[in-house]
């Protein structure tokens, strides 16, 4: 081959690299993910980071006139929309009793109330090496309920969010949550999670709970269905009337084609609450203190300071002989 020719090749196996990574773009670390719907971040906390292929983002903005509804979550993954935050503009005047399961949590049966002063809070921020937790008080938003309501959200590399609600109500109330994924979604019949695999991502979302007291998602038919076309309703609980209840809900969320073996446990202590995932048959663990004033918290052995603990096992390389 002449030295032009090798050249010539050169620059065309350069221009398709170039071409393929133009195409695959929106599946890279580090490009911006937009907002569902084109409205932009703003009323939204966003975990990992605000330009990230992967992006679990909340809402915090409790004003009427928010373009979403506080405390409820969207999840966008390689390009796809995987969840939606309901918009504020679908509510009909009677939102508030009829079409109460917009919103994500609800706490003796109705959702937060809405007002500027009500909006949630960042708490907490940490992060470690592969992993990132920041945590919200959505106190005032339920306040004539509960005495505390803290929501903290765990991001650990590459595929997983873990939320964690802490409630602790003023006396017993019931604890119900609300998610409205797309209507592909199926359940699980012997895990009682929620499964999805669409074009481009695929998701698992999981209630780790203690033995015997399965937390199970069921579908169910209500008025968000017309209001949100090619969604469904999918409910968690109902729960017993408690005075104080943690709640684990893990998202697992991968491209489409990729293994995608998850197991989880829930874990307990007097200071902790978290769980064990196996990904592709490799354990994590994520630990969540309870008691906020307090220093140091352990989970099965596994100390930890500050308001969250990640451990990640990762085997150790063989030496080449």
């Amino acid at each position: 081959m002449s030295s032009k020719a090798g050249k010539l090749l050169s620059f065309l196996t350069l221009a398709c690299a170039l071409a393929a990574c133009a195409a695959d773009q929106s599946l890279r670390p580090g490009t911006n993910v937009p907002s569902a719907g084109g409205t932009g971040h703003r009323d939204f906390l966003v975990i990992p980071r605000a330009t990230n292929w992967l992006q679990f983002r909340i809402c915090t903005n409790a004003a009427p006139d928010s373009a979403h509804l506080v405390n409820t979550f969207e999840i966008e993954a390689y390009g796809e929309s995987l969840l939606q935050s309901p918009r504020s503009s679908l509510r009909p005047q009677s939102l508030e009793l009829s079409n109460a399961f917009l919103h994500n949590v609800l706490v003796n049966g109705a959702g937060p109330k809405l007002a500027l002063t009500n909006s949630m809070t960042v708490i907490e921020r940490t992060s470690g090496p592969e992993w990132a937790y920041v945590a919200l008080d959505a106190s005032a938003a339920y306040g004539d309920r509960v005495k505390v309501f803290r929501r903290g959200l765990l991001f650990v590399e590459p595929d997983l969010f873990v939320l964690h609600d802490h409630l602790v109500g003023k006396e017993s109330v019931t604890f119900q949550m609300y998610l409205h994924p797309p209507a592909a979604t199926g359940i699980d019949p012997i895990w009682h999670d929620l499964r999805l695999e669409s074009s481009n991502a695929g998701f698992r979302i999981h209630a780790p709970a203690a033995r015997h007291a399965l937390r199970s998602w069921e579908r169910i038919e209500s008025a968000v269905d017309a209001l949100l076309p090619g969604t469904t309703t999918m409910r968690l609980g109902p729960t017993n009337k408690i005075t104080q209840l943690d709640v684990l809900t893990v998202f697992a969320v991968y491209p489409t084609g990729a293994t995608n073996d998850y197991a989880f446990k829930l874990l307990e202590s007097n200071n902790a609450v978290g769980a064990r995932i196996h990904r592709q048959g490799l354990p994590t663990l994520v630990a969540f203190r309870i008691d906020p004033a307090a220093e140091g918290a352990s989970l099965t052995g596994f100390a930890f300071r500050g308001p969250v603990g990640v451990d990640v096992f990762k085997p150790k390389r063989r030496a080449k002989p």
